[in-house]
């Protein structure tokens, strides 16, 4: 009697641990699930970006994006750029005074044209130099800066004209189907690239490319509509013939390094459709 009780007691208690052991097993489930959700539930979604702000932006127009034509501004290059600008100006300041005092009356002018020019861009909108459309960033949604970081993003309708800062000056030509730098040479003023070797070429997806224009270093160059082009002052090599600035080189090699990066910085067209993120 007293083995079968005990037996029986027994099992009454290793069924009694059992189901302790289930319930707290179910209690320990119940409460990590509860955890999981609590948990899920407070993640924060991610943070937009660039793409997904074009992606918001496309049912908005009428017609086709010219990804060609398209751009943006980052917060970081924002004051960057109009900081160049400025400082441009100023070093052209200086060319001007040394052209005036060498009785260069040719290049006085074309410098002055070229600071005028630079002064009439203060306020306007600018892109960061770099290739920020939904094509490019598609190839890699990684790349895509956070929206906030950007200031705006837009895009052009495809510019009629190319722009030219040569010896005559700031000009606006017509783009003609399969025009080059050739083709645009022959229908400019004829003293526009006088003496010159180099231009630098920025393209409307803000590329900045040196060219050779000279008969030694003649490279076949395509234009798009929306190009700019930038002749490269002589210096030292040629300085005395073509720009007698006494003392100016240094000025010089400041305007050619910089003034591409600034075109670059404009917008690719003058009808542009723009967001802002900021």
């Amino acid at each position: 009697m007293r083995i079968t009780t005990y037996r029986s007691n027994c099992w009454a208690y290793v069924s009694l641990t059992k189901r302790l052991f289930t319930t707290a097993l179910l209690a320990g489930s119940v409460l990590l699930t509860t955890a999981a959700i609590s948990r899920a539930d407070t993640v924060a979604p991610a943070a937009p970006t660039l793409a997904d702000a074009w992606l918001e932006t496309l049912p908005q127009l009428t017609e086709p994006v010219s990804w060609s034509h398209a751009y943006a501004l980052l917060a970081a290059h924002q004051e960057r750029f109009q900081q160049e600008r400025r400082y441009l100006v100023e070093e052209l300041n200086t060319l001007i005074i040394s052209a005036q005092a060498a009785g260069n009356t040719l290049y006085r002018q074309t410098i002055a044209a070229w600071r005028d020019t630079l002064r009439s861009l203060e306020g306007q909108p600018l892109r960061s130099p770099e290739r920020l459309d939904l094509l490019k960033l598609g190839t890699n949604l990684r790349e895509a800066p956070l929206l906030d970081r950007v200031i705006h993003w837009g895009a052009c309708e495809i510019p009629t004209w190319v722009e030219v800062w040569g010896l005559q000056g700031v000009t606006r030509t017509a783009w003609q189907p399969g025009m080059t730098l050739d083709t645009l040479a022959h229908g400019l003023n004829a003293r526009a690239f006088t003496s010159i070797d180099y231009v630098h070429l920025v393209t409307p997806q803000a590329e900045v490319i040196r060219r050779g224009i000279a008969a030694w270093n003649h490279e076949d160059t395509p234009l798009a509509p929306g190009s700019r082009i930038a002749i490269e002052l002589p210096t030292r090599q040629g300085l005395m013939g073509a720009l007698p600035f006494p003392g100016t080189t240094h000025e010089l090699d400041i305007i050619n390094q910089r003034l591409p990066g600034v075109l670059a910085a404009q917008l690719p067209g003058d009808q542009c459709t723009q967001w802002q993120a900021q």
